[in-house]
This record gives C-alpha cells, sequence and structure tokens, in this order.
C-alpha cells in the first residue's frame, strides 16, 4: 500500500510542475492610498503619473521634483521566504535617500498574520528612512530586529535598495566616480557648532603658561614669548582651520557669494585652507612684509605627509572679522591660504596645520611649533558606489557564531552516529547522549536560532528553478542550509531517521515530553500493527497535497503548510492566534499518550524523507537471526512501532534513536546474549571448581 501510494505521489508531482502561479497587482496609482503615501513619502506635494523603465512615479514639492516611489514587486518581483513575490511601495529622494517604505502585499509564513512579527516587519521597515541606496550605510536596524523572520525582513530590505538604485540610475544623472573624490559641490546648512561637531573645522587653544614650558624644554632658558600676553597665565593663542575648498564648509563659514568670488579668484589654482586666530598671537606675524625673506608667513606652515608648505603674500587672503554673530568672522584675524604651487598636497590625506611660536631674542630665538590635525571627513568625499551585498553574503556574514554552533553539533552528531555501536553498549551513556542533544535541538536550534526544516523549504527548493532564482535564493538561511544538506547527505548514507530524530526541534519536543509522560506514569498507546501501517500513509498524503498545491497555488500551499505546526510551537514560541495554539497543543498532548504521533503519522516533510529513504546506501542498524523469531525485545523496546513482529526494521519510519541497539548490546536483556553470557559464567565456574 506505501509503496503503491508512494508511485501516485511522485506521478501527481511530476504532473503539477507544468503548473504556475503568479502574482499580479494593481496599478502603482491604486496602491499608493494616502496612508500609504504618507508612509514612503512623507510631505509630498503631488504625485506624477507613472512611467519609465524601471517604472516608478515622480513626487512633486511645489514645482520641483523632489523623488520617486515604486514598487519592488512591480521593478524585481523579488521573492521571500515563501518564495512568493512581495510588494514593497518605498519612496527615495533626488539626494538618494530612502524617504520610507511598507510593505503592502506578502506571503511570508512567519509574518502573515502575526500580531507580533507583522508590526516588527513594519517598524524594521521605517526605520530605514534616510538610509542612503547608493553608498554605504552604518547602524541600520539588523534584519534578526524580526526574530524569526530574518529572511524575509533581509529580502525586504535589498529589495528596496537594489530597486532604488535602479531608479535613481536610470533619472538622475551623477557623476562617474571611479576613484575618492573631493566632494567640491555638495551642500546642506551647518551652523559653526556642527562644522565643528562633524570635524570640518578644527580648534585648538593654548595658554601662555603652556607656551612658556615648551619654549623652555626646546632649550629657551627664560622661556620669554615673543609677544606677552596681557594677564599672565591667559590665553595665548586660539586657532582654527579646515579645508574651505567643499562648499558644505566654505559656504556655511562665508556665505554663498562671498564663497563663489574666492573660488572663482584663488580656487582655481587649487585646494583651499582656512585659518583663523584670537588672543595676543596671531598667526600673521611681520615677516610676510619683508620682501628679503621672500613675503613668507613666519608663523604658519602645513604639513603632509614628511613634506612641509611655507606660505607668501601671493597665497594669502584676508577675510573681514570682528562681527558680532558667531562662526569664522568673530575671530581676530582670519584668512584663506591657497596651497603653494609645486606642493603635492591630497586634500584627502590627513595633514597638520602647525602655528610656530619664537622665543624672545634673549633666549636665542628658540621656535616651538603647536600642532593641528585635520583629517576631511568622509562625508566631504564621493566614493565609487559601492557594490551591494547579496542578501545571502549578508546573511552568512551575520550568522558567523551561529554557524559556528550548529557546525560544533553538526560534527558531534556525526561521531555519534559514526560511533554508535560503541555508544549503545552503555545504557547510561546512550540515555544522556540522546537526551542531551535532543534538549540542545529543541532549546538553540528550535527556539534560540528557529532553524526548524519544514516542508516550506522543500516547496521554495523545487520551485525555485521555475521561478529563475539563483544560487542566493537557496543560500538566504545559512542554518537551513546546512542542516537541509545535512539531511540530504545523512538520507543518502542511513536514512530519514537522522534529521526527523536528531535534528527536528519538534520532533525533539514531542520524544522529551514523552519521556516525561512516562515516568509519570501515563497510559501509552500505540495502533495495532495493521492500523499503524495504514496511518503511515497520512504522511505522504499530506506531502502530496502540501507540494501539489505549491505548483498550482503558492497562496493555498502555504496556507496548507499550516499542517505543520512548527510555525507556532517553535519559531513564534505559542504566540500566534488562539487557533494555532491550540492545533499544536492538541498534536503535542496527543504525544504525550502516542510518541511522536505527529511525526509518524501527519508530517509532510517526513512524508518527503519517508520516501526518500528508499535510497540509503548504509544499514548500520544491527539484528540478529533470532531477531523477530522467538525475540521481540526490540520490537517491544521500540518507541515509535518502526519493527515489525517478524523483527525487520521499517527505516523509512525509523528515528535511529538506538534504543533497539542498545538492547541488542545488553548482554543482561538480549536472550542470545545473555544465554551466551550464562553458559560463559558456568563454563568459568566449572574451571574453576576443576582446579
Amino acid at each position: 500500500m506505501v509503496a503503491a501510494l508512494s508511485r501516485f505521489a511522485l506521478t501527481a508531482l511530476v504532473w503539477l510542475f507544468a503548473a504556475m502561479a503568479g502574482v499580479r497587482a494593481e496599478t502603482l496609482a491604486a496602491r499608493l492610498t494616502p496612508d500609504v503615501m504618507e508612509v514612503v513619502f512623507p510631505g509630498a506635494g503631488r504625485l506624477g503619473a507613472e512611467g519609465g523603465s524601471p517604472p516608478a512615479a515622480p513626487v512633486f514639492v511645489g514645482d520641483a521634483v523632489a523623488g520617486y516611489v515604486f514598487s519592488t514587486l512591480d521593478i524585481l518581483a523579488a521573492p521571500g521566504y515563501s518564495s512568493i513575490p512581495f510588494d514593497v511601495i518605498a519612496g527615495v529622494s533626488i539626494d538618494g535617500r530612502v524617504t520610507g517604505a511598507k510593505v503592502i502585499y506578502h506571503r511570508e509564513p512567519y509574518v502573515m498574520g502575526d500580531k507580533v512579527r507583522q508590526p516588527l516587519l513594519d517598524t524594521f521597515l521605517r526605520r530605514h528612512e534616510g538610509a542612503l541606496a547608493i553608498g554605504a550605510n552604518t547602524r541600520m536596524t539588523p534584519p534578526d530586529f524580526v526574530a524569526g523572520a530574518t529572511v524575509s525582513a533581509r529580502a525586504m530590505r535589498a529589495a528596496i535598495f537594489d530597486a532604488a538604485r535602479l531608479v535613481l540610475r536610470a533619472r538622475v544623472s551623477r557623476p562617474d566616480i571611479k576613484v575618492p573624490t573631493l566632494d567640491v559641490d555638495g551642500y546642506r546648512i551647518l551652523s559653526w557648532e556642527q562644522l565643528l561637531a562633524g570635524g570640518s573645522i578644527v580648534q585648538r587653544r593654548v595658554l601662555s603658561s603652556d607656551v612658556t614650558a615648551l619654549l623652555r624644554a626646546a632649550g629657551a632658558e627664560n622661556g620669554k614669548l615673543d609677544v606677552t600676553p596681557v594677564v599672565a597665565g591667559d590665553v595665548y593663542i586660539e586657532f582654527a582651520t579646515g579645508l574651505f575648498t567643499p562648499a558644505i564648509i566654505g559656504r556655511n563659514l562665508l556665505g554663498g557669494r562671498a564663497y563663489d568670488d574666492y573660488m572663482q579668484t584663488i580656487g582655481r589654482n587649487g585646494p583651499i585652507i582656512v585659518v583663523a586666530s584670537r588672543g595676543p598671537y596671531d598667526f600673521l606675524g611681520y615677516e610676510r612684509y619683508k620682501a628679503a625673506t621672500g613675503n613668507k608667513f613666519d608663523r604658519l606652515r602645513l604639513v603632509q605627509e614628511d613634506r612641509v608648505a611655507e606660505f607668501t603674500n601671493s597665497d594669502y587672503q584676508r577675510l573681514g572679522t570682528g562681527g558680532p554673530s558667531g562662526g569664522i568672522r568673530s575671530f581676530d584675524h582670519a584668512a584663506l591660504f591657497g596651497i603653494p604651487r609645486g606642493f603635492q598636497f591630497d586634500p584627502l590625506k590627513p595633514w597638520r596645520l602647525e602655528v610656530l611660536v619664537h622665543s624672545g631674542s634673549d633666549d636665542g630665538k628658540k621656535t616651538i611649533a603647536l600642532p593641528l590635525d585635520y583629517v576631511l571627513p568622509a562625508g566631504h568625499v564621493l566614493t565609487p558606489p559601492a557594490e551591494p551585498v547579496a542578501p545571502w553574503v549578508e546573511a552568512w556574514r551575520d550568522a558567523r557564531p551561529q554557524v559556528a554552533v550548529l557546525g560544533a553539533a553538526l560534527a558531534v552528531l556525526t561521531l555519534i552516529l559514526a560511533f554508535q555501536a560503541r555508544l549503545s553498549r552503555s545504557r547510561r551513556a546512550h540515555r544522556f547522549t540522546r537526551d542531551g542533544f535532543l534538549l540542545f535541538t529543541l532549546v538553540w536550534i528550535g527556539w534560540i536560532a528557529g532553524a526548524q526544516l519544514s516542508i516550506v523549504n522543500v516547496a521554495n527548493y523545487m520551485l525555485a528553478p521555475f521561478h529563475g532564482y539563483g544560487a542566493g535564493f537557496y543560500l538566504a538561511e545559512p542554518l537551513i542550509v546546512m542542516i537541509a544538506a545535512y539531511t540530504i547527505v545523512s538520507l543518502l548514507l542511513l536514512g530519514r531517521g537522522v534529521f526527523c530524530g536528531w535534528l527536528c526541534p519538534f520532533g525533539a519536543l514531542q520524544e522529551l515530553l514523552a519521556r516525561v509522560a512516562r515516568a509519570f506514569g501515563l497510559p501509552q498507546w500505540n495502533p495495532p500493527p495493521a492500523l499503524q501501517e495504514r496511518l503511515w500513509l497520512g504522511k505522504y498524503v499530506s506531502a502530496a497535497i502540501v507540494l501539489g498545491l505549491a505548483f498550482v497555488s503558492l497562496d493555498m500551499a502555504v496556507t496548507a503548510s499550516e499542517v505543520e505546526p512548527f510555525k507556532t510551537a517553535i519559531t513564534s514560541h505559542f504566540t500566534r492566534a488562539l487557533p494555532y495554539v491550540l492545533y499544536a497543543g492538541a498534536l503535542v498532548f496527543a504525544g504525550l499518550f502516542t510518541e511522536r504521533a505527529y511525526c509518524r503519522f501527519m508530517c509532510p516533510l517526513g512524508g518527503v524523507l519517508a520516501l526518500l529513504d528508499r535510497l540509503h546506501l548504509l544499514d548500520l542498524l544491527r539484528r540478529r537471526p533470532e531477531c523477530g523469531n522467538p525475540c521481540s525485545l526490540c520490537e517491544r523496546s521500540c518507541p515509535v512501532k518502526a519493527i515489525r513482529p517478524s523483527g525487520e526494521i521499517v527505516m523509512a519510519e525509523c528515528f535511529q534513536c538506538l534504543d533497539c541497539q542498545v538492547e541488542y548490546y545488553d548482554d543482561r536483556r538480549c536472550p542470545p546474549l545473555a544465554r551466551a553470557r550464562k553458559l560463559g559464567e558456568r563454563a568459568a565456574l566449572a574451571g574453576s571448581a576443576a582446579k
């Protein structure tokens, strides 16, 4: 009967490969309700007509285009965890920042209808407002913010940025940046305090007492100052500097008209720096008036790497100071300096301004340097657009600790299976190892990592080639990929039982609870062999239904996959709607009286694995000729009744718990071994008596 149903299921699946379902959507304008628009582009004036390639609708503020709104479904049709393309409507401004995003359609099984995860997903998408569509972003909310639906969240975020980049590249002309370049034109209003806080301008204050100490350390015995402060110990000089050339610095320092004038006169020859000071000592000095010394500034120099630039009057442009407002005009002295010709200055590299202070003449004219280091903020540099990190690469990078833990666990499981004969010789060691690993599977793999393999994964992997999804789709969930790969290999080598018996969190939950139930003396029921073989067919039927529907209607398949309680009991920790919780609770309750009842009779994933179990190559579970006739010890000890009265192990129903192997090696319970042990003991006694 099982074989006949297996052939029927395979035939049905092959027939259903021809039927595929698509996702249809209304026009973008029909989906852009006022509520959605308020989220995706706050403050928008009016919306233009959708058009272009890729399709998007311009958003106007006044008469100017402020950005565009678009649908990820219309541009990418990117799939989520369920392999059904979702629809996120988002906005992007002209300067390349995401203005907002909202998912309006999805069939993500761990989010749909979930009162906890759906709001988390909405919040996750909203938190990307202001993120750069082109360029690097820092401190973004990680996808695991939507706990248990990381794949869905990561896929939606990637689709927003990918679609936004496509929309902008088709509509907004941008410089083709090949190497990091100074951003001369970028501008937004910043105050003097903001320029200081962001590092666009740097500033230093030096006391006269500090200068005296430095001069004495340099060999000036008296430490006499060239310029004497009004009050001893007061500020000797407070000076500031920065790169003036970027508009975001220069325009905010002087205003637009003055900035344009200076850039047209001295800026055409190269970068410009700004210097300002207040206090009794200034950076100007008097040597600049002396033609004999080349009109050099003897109190100022610029250092970059091992090169030194000295300024002359021809590099200098005075700025008016003494204004009532703050900023650069509030200093006593301020000036612009063009970089001297021939000096190889790189504005993107760190440089240092040094104010030189000289001692009095009776100290032998000692000179010290008061340095002020400057590093151009990264925001003033245009960089080549960063290649977007593929979602699957990001997923593996973020999951490195979990990958290491699961890798170690799979290595331990491999050792358990490889040395199962030795382990089974000790009932206590077997029980400790078995229960310990099941507890790890339930708590860490299931409840903490959420790596519950599901029939949904099987459906996704089967459908992906027909939707044209690449390798990234298969690699999107690192832990699921690892478990799936291990399951495939172990299925071909040993059979279905490796995953179902050791790596399935819901299976572990059932088995551990069943052990507790037996400890409390709850009655146990198992169907007679004939009825059991009919009940086994249930998992094949559920597998055929779910996978069949996946090729006809993905929505129907997602609904049918709710036959699995995994989402409720494992991923959601029983926090879903009441009907789901009652259903999962009923299955768990049934497992208290019939061990792994769901796994044996209903699980569609178990049905797929049991169907493929017939391909396994190795049979490591030992049997003797006496098994089944006359001995039925292993049959009685098998908790899931996968051993027929004949002694044959039905591998498609075996969970590799090794209970039968513990009996097989127990020379006090296994009749052939017990008989051999007793004969040996008698022989030993007879030998001792003869002596």
